[in-house]
C-alpha cells in the first residue's frame, strides 16, 4: 500500500515541479485577475507562485499527522511563507514538502494504515485517508496550474510531444 501511495506522489510531484520550472519567474506572481477577461470573476485567486506554495504548505499541513508531527511553522495555514516569492525559493519549497511526503508514506504499515488519528485541523482521521488526499489535492491545483501556464502561452511539459 505504501508503494502504490508512494508511486502517486511521484507522479504530481513530477508533474507540478516540471511545470513550476516552466513557468518563467517574472509570471510567477500572473493569476488571470490580471487578464480583465469580460465577465469573469478572478478577482483575489491565488498567483502562479501562491498555488504552489499553497500545494506545498498543505502538503506538510497534511502528511504530519502520518508520523506524529506538527506541521512546520513555515506551512502558515497552507499558504506557505508570506515573504517567499522567488521561483527557486518556491520550487525548493515544493520539492522539500514532497520528500517529506514520501518519508511519512513510508511509515505505514498494515497494523497504522487505518488507525484513527487527529488531522491537523482536529478532525478524526486515518492515514491512508490524509496519505492519498495530499496527491488528491496536489492534482486539483496542478490542472489550475496548467492553465495559468495556458493563459501565458506555454505548454506544460506534460502535454508536450514525446509525454
Amino acid at each position: 500500500m505504501a508503494s502504490a501511495i508512494d508511486r502517486e506522489i511521484s507522479v504530481v510531484e513530477k508533474e507540478l515541479v516540471e511545470a513550476a520550472e516552466a513557468m518563467p519567474e517574472d509570471k510567477f506572481d500572473f493569476s488571470p485577475e490580471k487578464l480583465n477577461v469580460a465577465g469573469s470573476d478572478y478577482k483575489g485567486v491565488r498567483t502562479f507562485g501562491e498555488q504552489l506554495k499553497h500545494v506545498a504548505a498543505s502538503n506538510y499541513l497534511i502528511w504530519a499527522p502520518i508520523v506524529g508531527d506538527k506541521a512546520p511553522a513555515t506551512a502558515n495555514e497552507g499558504k506557505g511563507p508570506d515573504d517567499m516569492k522567488n521561483k527557486a525559493e518556491i520550487i525548493k519549497f515544493l520539492k522539500d514538502s514532497f520528500a517529506y511526503g514520501h518519508k511519512a508514506v513510508a511509515t505505514l504499515t498494515v497494523s497504522n494504515l487505518v488507525q484513527p488519528i487527529t488531522s491537523g485541523s482536529g478532525r478524526p482521521t486515518t492515514r491512508l485517508f490524509l496519505a492519498t488526499f495530499a496527491p488528491a489535492h496536489a492534482f486539483d491545483h496542478y490542472g489550475q496550474i496548467v492553465e495559468y501556464l495556458r493563459m501565458n502561452g506555454i505548454v506544460p511539459p506534460a502535454s508536450r510531444a514525446g509525454n
